[in-house]
């Protein structure tokens, strides 16, 4: 079966994020461009069906566009790719590829990661889930991590690589109950949590000021989608006003911190790991 969407979203028509400052103030949002795409159904599948019916219900539809993106429903998996791509080239969840080596490799506990968490501390809430590459990796950890993730296209793509998880063996004794993925506003989810070890932030990296390559295709694909997080600085601040006993924030080398005076930084080659106390 093959059906067709044409769909266009713009954040000044709906409070969708395909712009996460539609979160802030949808009629006064600097950032007046459009993100186009088509969502198409190859499958049966009823559950991927329904997400996508429930797709084309967040987004104003209207004629085919010639170029933007595609949401893809395939029997073998849900996949984000452009409109010039082949069918199965595109970007999916895929948490059965993730590096799982022990001891000085992905999972050691060495690492500026982990080490920012903090031995100590258990429950973690990755405020901005994404793709989920360090919500996964801190789950094999043994972390237990709850992940938000307030796109409803992106969290169409982690429903759909939990679902496939599910069905290796190995992966799930690795993972087992550890990763919960959530669909919403870390700003709004965090004034209602309770109990929490720490809060994990990984907003988009602000761009250099100097030429530099460009970021891999999921990377550039997820920012067309979700914007800049010109809210990280709000985000932070609700952090930092909850119980947890820390809020760590990935930062690149070349930005300034988020915040005034971290109680420390765990630096690695791009990237460091800010961690902050919280304020209660």
């Amino acid at each position: 079966m093959l059906q067709l969407f044409s769909c266009r979203c713009c954040v000044k028509y709906t409070p969708v994020v395909y712009n996460r400052e539609v979160y802030q103030n949808t009629n006064n949002s600097t950032n007046d461009k459009e993100v186009f795409f088509n969502i198409e159904v190859r499958t049966d599948d009823e559950t991927r069906v329904a997400e996508a019916t429930k797709a084309t219900r967040l987004v104003a539809c209207g004629e085919k566009p010639k170029n933007g993106l595609v949401l893809s429903f395939l029997d073998s998996h849900t996949e984000l790719r452009r409109s010039d791509a082949k069918i199965g080239n595109g970007y999916f969840v895929d948490f059965s590829k993730v590096d799982r080596r022990q001891g000085a490799g992905n999972l050691s506990k060495k690492q500026p990661l982990p080490k920012a968490i903090g031995s100590t501390n258990h429950t973690i809430i990755d405020a901005t889930a994404g793709f989920c590459g360090d919500a996964i990796l801190l789950a094999l950890m043994g972390f237990e991590v709850i992940a938000i993730e307030r796109s409803p296209i992106i969290s169409i793509l982690l429903r759909d690589g939990m679902r496939r998880a599910k069905k290796d063996v190995e992966l799930v004794d690795a993972i087992g109950n550890k990763l919960q993925i959530v669909e919403g506003d870390a700003k709004q989810l965090l004034q209602t949590t309770k109990k929490v070890d720490v809060v994990y932030m990984d907003p988009m990296f602000p761009e250099k000021k100097k030429k530099s390559p460009l970021p891999p295709g999921r990377i550039q694909i997820l920012s067309q989608i979700v914007g800049s997080d010109s809210d990280a600085d709000i985000l932070f601040h609700e952090a930092r006003k909850t119980n947890a006993k820390r809020v760590v924030v990935k930062r690149p080398n070349h930005a300034p911190t988020i915040g005034e005076d971290p109680v420390a930084v765990h630096k690695g080659k791009q990237v460091r790991y800010e961690v902050y106390g919280a304020m209660g």
